[in-house]
């Protein structure tokens, strides 16, 4: 079949020549019809040695049946798998991180013959990640004790340790220590979240009332910052019910979940603007959401926001991360339209 694609269609096989990406065309039996030679480098043969035989032939089992699944659920549903990323083994034992997307291969008449697939080795970039988030962990645990420190301090002098001050001096210490203890919190959000990058381990779960143990005192934490931008908050996309919400999750991630959505619904919805967070009941799996009335997210970013760095408001590091405590709760966290082209945050966990 190579060779007669060769002489069909030389501009693919010079695609598949000269293309960094591994490349590569299967049957529905899992066995490579034509690959790119990165893809043939990748597994340090030549490109014609792959045509006929199956990632079995190239893989350690797992990893194999973890890619023919995958293939399968693909030709069984017709749906594609877009830049999930795995890790591989080499033929000279060397592991390597890959982004992958996959696609049902048709035929003219429409009917499904095997999968397209297209990856590419990030290993460089999850290193450089790793690094990142390492220094931003020493930083971010470095910088606690002053901040907490210098806290103190200040809550002493409100108090008169140092010397009587005036009622408006006073005033503005407690201010100023009410503020320094909110970046004491941000501070310990972000060795959190460093800390989850680099650990597959989920946290202790607990019981938790989604009302009253997440929702509301976050809430509380932004009530400034919706009282000056006069938000209103109301239940378009289903609001959370007044009767409890029992759910089994880690308190402290669940929070950096919702506090991360909640800030950005706020940051991005104009004055005078609606922010939403809804609840549905789907069986063994609740599918909650945080909406805003702002700008919408272009359908080519929605799932770029989710990559490591790729935000341009903020570190980067947000969303990517509150997906991944989201998926170790055994969900899923994406970002969709809502009527009026708004953004729509929407996630699911488990009930149990």
């Amino acid at each position: 079949m190579a060779n007669n694609f060769n002489q069909r269609c030389p501009e693919m096989m010079a695609l598949l020549r000269h293309s960094e990406d591994s490349i590569f065309f299967k049957d529905m039996d899992g066995r490579f019809t034509l690959v790119s030679e990165a893809k043939a480098k990748r597994s340090a043969v030549h490109w014609l040695d792959m045509i006929g035989k199956t990632d079995f032939d190239f893989l350690p089992l797992e990893e194999a049946q973890r890619c023919r699944d995958d293939e399968i659920f693909i030709m069984e549903t017709g749906a594609s798998i877009i830049d999930k990323e795995e890790e591989l083994t080499r033929i000279d034992g060397t592991h390597s991180s890959i982004s992958v997307s996959k696609f049902p291969w048709k035929d003219i008449d429409g009917e499904t013959i095997g999968v397209i697939g297209i990856s590419r080795d990030i290993t460089r970039r999850k290193r450089l990640e790793n690094h990142i988030l390492r220094m931003l962990s020493i930083a971010t645990h470095d910088m606690r004790s002053p901040i907490v420190s210098i806290a103190l301090t200040i809550k002493l002098l409100a108090r008169g340790r140092f010397g009587e001050v005036s009622e408006s001096v006073k005033q503005t210490l407690t201010d100023v220590f009410n503020r320094m203890i909110k970046l004491e919190q941000i501070v310990g959000e972000y060795l959190t979240k460093s800390s989850v990058m680099h650990s597959s381990e989920i946290g202790r779960k607990e019981t938790l009332d989604l009302r009253e143990d997440i929702i509301d005192p976050i809430l509380g934490e932004f009530a400034q910052e919706i009282e000056t931008g006069e938000i209103r908050i109301d239940n378009r996309l289903g609001g959370i019910p007044g009767a409890k919400i029992f759910i089994s999750a880690n308190k402290n991630w669940l929070s950096i979940v919702y506090r991360n959505l909640l800030s950005n619904a706020i940051r991005h919805t104009h004055k005078g603007g609606t922010i939403a967070y809804g609840f549905e009941d789907k069986g063994e799996m609740y599918r909650l959401n945080v909406f805003n009335n702002g700008q919408s997210i272009p359908v080519e970013k929605r799932k770029s926001i989710f990559e490591m760095f790729e935000s341009e408001a903020s570190s980067g590091i947000g969303l990517p991360v509150i997906r991944e405590l989201v998926r170790r709760h055994g969900g899923d966290l994406w970002c969709e339209e809502s009527p009026g082209g708004h953004p729509n945050f929407v996630f699911t966990l488990p009930k149990s």
